[in-house]
């Protein structure tokens, strides 16, 4: 029998939230045929969850094959690593099994990924309400937990046709944006950024701007003082190697529809990037985790519980997720060995 090769790249799904939009958007991408001349599928997920999928679906034409670990898997069918379900799984909700079982599927998969068993990682939407656990896993998503891996290394970038996002404080409360914002933490982002489109995109000399902290970059000081106090000299300094401007008031910068001018985009806080992102790329976005020895995607939506068992749900931010992350493995193999910048590694 036929298993894994070198020719198919091997890509790794994580189950995300079980009642939530993602295992209805892979399986309905997996009930197609245009993905088996391209990659090698593995799904991290109970065996009973899958059933119960293809149950609600009607997809009972959809074979999979279980398998312990990558190497064992097949080209042209879905390959599930099973693992135990305890409880019983409700769709278009969560719970704390849900949770339980989003958590132990990330972890496997990411931990076949740093082995260099999966060649692209793309991780499906999870409930962040029982995703986190205070005890066992006290990490807000799935960037967090890769930053605790690899501290100081990742990057959250928001990717779509008109918009590269990266983000400099992820997923923070608001109130603590100014004083985790440092000199040092928006270099190591810009540097990074500068990285990953150089190496991952394939565009030799990044354009980069760096939105503001405060509105209209804070009035010469009037209405805050960062702008002034570091983050120009900041951008001025690294403008003397790098195509960086700014700091830009964010308003003005997407109002005005500068962001075609550049490459990519350093937003400081969450939603700064991410309305303007999700606005002019809707369904069609992925994120990527730039600074990592792997390739790791998602859609750039949640768990749409709504949308469950309806013609709503699009595939179109998963389908980037994938083939979007397996254009960036191909890249990887066209240049040198993906290093972080020396900011990045310190």
């Amino acid at each position: 029998m036929e298993t894994a090769s070198d020719d198919k790249p091997i890509v790794g799904f994580t189950i995300g939230e079980p009642g939530g939009i993602g295992p209805q958007l892979l399986l309905t991408i997996l009930q197609g045929d245009t993905w088996k001349d391209e990659f090698i599928p593995v799904l991290y997920a109970p065996r009973r969850v899958i059933e119960q999928w293809r149950s609600f679906l009607g997809f009972s034409q959809l074979r999979y094959h279980v398998i312990r670990q990558p190497a064992e898997a097949r080209p042209d069918i879905l390959n599930l690593i099973d693992f135990p379900l305890t409880g019983e799984i409700h769709l278009k909700t969560t719970s704390p099994e849900n949770g339980a079982i989003a958590r132990l599927s990330f972890t496997r998969a990411v931990e076949d990924a740093q082995k260099g068993l999966l060649k692209l990682l793309v991780t499906l939407p999870v409930d962040k309400a029982t995703f986190y656990d205070a005890e066992r896993f006290p990490y807000r998503g799935h960037t967090e937990y890769l930053s605790h891996l690899y501290p100081g290394k990742t990057l959250m970038v928001m990717v779509g046709e008109r918009l590269r996002v990266a983000v400099a404080t992820e997923h923070i409360p608001l109130s603590r944006v100014a004083e985790t914002l440092t000199p040092e933490r928006v270099e190591q982002v810009i540097l990074q950024f500068i990285d990953a489109l150089r190496i991952d995109f394939a565009i030799p000399k990044p354009r980069i701007a760096v939105l503001a902290l405060n509105p209209h970059a804070g009035d010469g000081g009037i209405i805050g003082t960062e702008e002034e106090t570091w983050l120009k000299p900041l951008i001025a300094r690294l403008s003397q190697e790098h195509l960086v401007g700014g700091p830009y008031p964010a308003d003005g910068f997407f109002g005005a529809r500068h962001f075609y001018g550049v490459d990519g985009i350093v937003a400081l806080y969450h939603d700064q990037g991410l309305i303007p992102f999700k606005l002019l790329e809707e369904w069609e976005g992925y994120q990527y985790t730039a600074g990592l020895p792997f390739i790791r995607t998602a859609p750039d939506h949640g768990v749409a519980y709504d949308k469950v068992g309806t013609p709503d749900g699009s595939i179109s931010s998963l389908s980037a997720a994938i083939w979007e992350g397996l254009l960036i493995l191909q890249r990887r193999k066209n240049t040198a060995p993906y290093l972080p910048s020396a900011a990045s590694s310190e």
